[in-house]
């Protein structure tokens, strides 16, 4: 009878363990990096200003429960927290720039699959690509640079009309 129980307990354990990925944190190593792009010509953006989001759920991301900010290097790069690195999910923003995919207020990444495999998020602004690289993370944002006016178009003066 105990023998019995046991085993039922050991097959129902077994079967949660396998419904979820990781029930309690765990420590990972390797280094996560973020890459900032611009998604119309693929150039990485220097020195922009990051802020991340990490949680267990959307819940966490939304909330901003684990929440830090980051400056990109000259190659657009920067590198995730040993804190945020360890934990499942992950959200970015970029300063002073708008996400080139649809929806981005939803857009979560989940760090084991960056971890694993890389990967890059969807580019609506160009055809510019991101090479999926394990520990790499690429991000395609658009720019708010102002375009020049084109040459004749210059606005007249009301004190010096022509």
């Amino acid at each position: 009878m105990i023998r019995r129980v046991a085993v039922i307990l050991a097959c129902l354990a077994a079967g949660l363990a396998g419904r979820a990925s990781e029930i309690f944190p765990v420590a990972h190593n390797e280094r996560i990096i973020l890459r900032i792009m611009d998604g119309r010509d693929g150039k990485p953006l220097p020195h922009a200003h990051v802020t991340l989001a990490g949680g267990y759920e959307e819940r966490d991301l939304r909330n901003g429960l684990w929440r830090e900010e980051a400056l990109t290097d000259e190659q657009g790069r920067a590198r995730l927290s040993e804190q945020l690195a360890n934990l499942p999910w992950l959200r970015v923003w970029v300063a002073r720039s708008k996400p080139c995919q649809a929806h981005p207020d939803r857009a979560i990444y989940s760090v084991e699959r960056i971890r694993r495999d890389g990967l890059s998020g969807p580019n609506h602004c160009g055809e510019a690509t991101g090479e999926d690289a394990p520990g790499v993370l690429t991000v395609f944002v658009r720019t708010k640079a102002k375009a020049a006016a084109p040459a004749g178009t210059a606005k007249q003066s009301a004190a010096y009309p022509r």
